[in-house]
C-alpha cells in the first residue's frame, strides 16, 4: 500500500539565474551546494527521500533515512543531498556512484567509504501545519528548532545583506555559487524571482555550470 504523500516534487520552489552578485538588507545569502536536490518527508515512522524528478533515494542512502527517522515529529524539508562539503568534482562523482548503487550487498560498504549527508535549507511542513505561507525567516526558525546538526543532517546557515561578501567567499572556497533569498518571501511552486542563484564561473566542476550535466537529479 502506497503511503500518504505530504508534498510533491513538482511543487518545489526554484531560483532564477542572475549573472552578478548583489547586496541587500532585505535578502539572505547562502552558499550554493553541489549535490542533488532532495525532498525529505517524515510521517510517523515512514521516511521518504525524493529527487526533484520524483525518483526515490531511500535505497541508495539508508544512512540518511536512519538519521531523518531519528528526528521527532512529522515534517517536510527542502534540502541538498551531497558528499562531504558539497563542492568539487570528486565528491560529486562519489555521490553519483552512490545514487546508482542499489544492491543490498554493496550499499553498506559504499556508505562507509563515501558517507552522505543532507544540507537542509527550508521547512515546508511541520506536523499538520503547512509552512509555505510564512515568510522565509519564520520557516527557517522552525527548521533550526527542529533538529541539531549531526554528521548527516546539516542546517544551512545564511548571511544577511552582504551578498557580495558571501560571493567573495564562494570563489575563495570553490563553491558552485550563491543563492539569494528574499527574507519576506513565501514558499511558492516553480521558478521565482524571490530566490536568485548566481553561479561561480570559476567553479572547478565545470558540468555544474551547465556544460554536460552528469545526472538528472541536480
Amino acid at each position: 500500500m502506497e503511503r500518504e504523500r505530504l508534498f510533491d516534487p513538482t511543487d518545489l520552489m526554484h531560483p532564477t539565474l542572475r549573472r552578478r552578485p548583489f547586496s541587500d538588507a532585505d535578502w539572505l545569502f547562502e552558499w550554493k551546494l553541489d549535490g542533488f536536490r532532495c525532498l525529505v518527508e517524515k510521517l510517523g515512522d515512514q521516511v521518504s527521500l525524493t529527487s526533484r524528478q520524483g525518483k526515490p533515494f531511500n535505497r541508495s542512502f539508508p544512512e540518511i533515512v536512519e538519521a531523518v527517522a531519528a528526528v521527532p515529529g512529522d515534517f517536510v524539508w527542502d534540502s541538498e543531498l551531497a558528499i562531504g562539503d558539497a563542492r568539487g568534482t570528486t565528491p560529486f562523482s562519489q555521490l553519483l556512484t552512490r545514487s546508482v548503487t542499489t544492491s543490498a550487498r554493496n550499499i553498506p560498504s559504499a556508505a562507509r567509504r563515501h558517507p552522505s549527508r543532507i544540507f537542509v535549507f527550508d521547512a515546508i511542513r511541520s506536523g499538520k501545519r503547512d509552512l509555505r505561507g510564512l515568510p522565509l525567516t519564520e520557516r527557517k526558525a522552525h527548521l533550526r528548532d527542529a533538529f541539531d546538526d549531526t554528521p548527516m543532517l546539516v542546517y544551512v546557515t545564511d548571511v544577511e545583506g552582504v551578498g557580495e561578501l558571501v560571493f567573495d567567499q564562494v570563489k575563495i572556497y570553490d563553491f558552485e555559487g550563491m543563492v539569494a533569498k528574499r527574507k519576506a518571501s513565501k514558499y511558492t511552486r516553480g521558478r521565482s524571482l524571490n530566490w536568485i542563484k548566481i553561479k561561480n564561473a570559476d567553479y572547478s566542476r565545470r558540468a555544474a555550470l551547465g556544460f554536460g550535466r552528469a545526472s538528472g537529479y541536480e
